[in-house]
């Protein structure tokens, strides 16, 4: 047997799980930061990534301190790598197609506001569309989310992107957009900042304590570049969750202001909350899977059923809230009319048919100074009317 063949004696699996490891290091930089990706222990990493060393037959990693970083033939094979796996997973995913029915086990990532309006609905779709698929759910932020999805760690990924704060992109990705929804500003319904009706300023809001998500999550990241940019100030952040209903607990008792999506606002009936006044800000809710798996059986499966709960249970769920029209279907507060509009309807009705009244006895409709009055009031509400609807 020749001397190169036999490097590779444990088969094309472990070579492929080693690989995996190199290419992951190429991206995520540290043998910890694998390990966490990975869920394997940095000692086991290092272990595999010697014995890729050795049937390589060429150094492959250099220590640096504490670290290790790839020499110029590590590069290499960690491109050539990332190749191996995407075909590995284009093969995977062409012999499933070839099944009946989706089938087998898919790791799906959610992030919790996405999760409460539409996860039940997902898993109950799947359970009458495709009973054989087996899908198992861990609540994960969007971007470590989809370095996981990169190493292969999970298929499918439902992230979030809040508008002022883009989700880096990449080419070996496949993102699906499912629904854009409003980001409110949620505050206790007798907070100081809150308006009588309509928008609220960023600005009365510089002096309050703030509820956030922890440093590096993207509601961190819009809440300090929402309050930078809009309103010139850097918020006091005195709480920090990753959970979004504590965040609502915290505005419900006074403690703190936050921003908050529509389908979370829609289940917190203790707490208010208005658009900005400066901006409208939303968030797009997307799914995204690796490119070569994009169109597996189970991965078209999964994304239809969430493409369904999105258009029924995620829309109705805004829907069903009556509060949400104060603030309008897309965070607006809709312009109510006057009372004085509505006084000079009446009041021009009313003397329509009085004069109808008395023409009909056959007397001349009446030109009195009560006329005259009541004509005068409905003309002066009238005009208020117009300008306020100008305006």
């Amino acid at each position: 047997m020749p001397a190169g063949r036999s490097r590779w004696r444990r088969g094309p699996a472990a070579a492929l799980r080693r690989l995996r490891l190199l290419e992951a290091l190429s991206r995520l930089g540290t043998v910890a930061a694998v390990a966490e990706a990975l869920s394997y222990s940095p000692s086991s990493v290092s272990v595999q990534l010697a014995q890729l060393e050795r049937e390589a037959g060429t150094r492959l990693l250099r220590r640096v301190g504490r670290n290790v970083e790839l020499t110029p033939a590590g590069e290499r094979l960690a491109r050539h790598a990332g190749q191996a796996l995407a075909a590995d997973d284009a093969i995977r995913a062409e012999l499933a197609g070839l099944s009946d029915a989706p089938r087998g086990l898919l790791r799906m990532t959610f992030v919790q506001t996405p999760a409460l309006a539409l996860l039940l609905g997902v898993l109950e779709r799947l359970a009458a569309s495709a009973p054989d698929l087996q899908v198992e759910v861990v609540q994960r932020e969007t971007v470590p989310a989809l370095e996981d999805l990169r190493s292969r760690a999970v298929d499918l990924v439902v992230g979030i992107e809040y508008d002022p704060v883009p989700v880096p992109r990449r080419r070996d990705i496949d993102r699906r957009d499912l629904l854009r929804e409003d980001v409110l500003l949620a505050l206790h319904p007798e907070h100081p900042a809150v308006p009588r009706r309509g928008p609220v300023r960023i600005g009365a809001c510089e002096t309050a304590a703030w509820a956030s998500g922890h440093a590096g999550t993207g509601l961190d990241a819009v809440v300090r570049n929402v309050c930078n940019r809009l309103g010139g100030f850097e918020p006091d952040v005195r709480h920090r969750s990753d959970d979004g209903l504590v965040l609502g607990a915290l505005v419900a008792s006074g403690r703190a202001v936050t921003l908050l999506p529509v389908l979370l606002y829609a289940a917190m009936p203790q707490i208010t909350a208005r658009r900005l006044r400066e901006e409208r800000l939303q968030r797009t809710i997307f799914t995204a899977a690796r490119a070569a798996t994009s169109e597996a059986p189970a991965v078209l499966a999964v994304r239809a059923a969430l493409r369904d709960a999105a258009a029924r249970d995620g829309r109705q769920a805004g829907a069903r809230d009556p509060r949400l029209s104060r603030v309008g279907a897309s965070g607006r507060t809709p312009r109510r009319r006057p009372a004085c509009a509505s006084r000079a309807r009446r009041a021009a009705r009313r003397l329509h048919r009085e004069r109808a009244a008395v023409t009909h006895a056959g007397v001349p409709a009446s030109s009195s100074a009560s006329d005259a009055e009541r004509s005068r009031k409905a003309s002066i509400c009238r005009r208020r009317s117009a300008s306020f609807s100008s305006a």
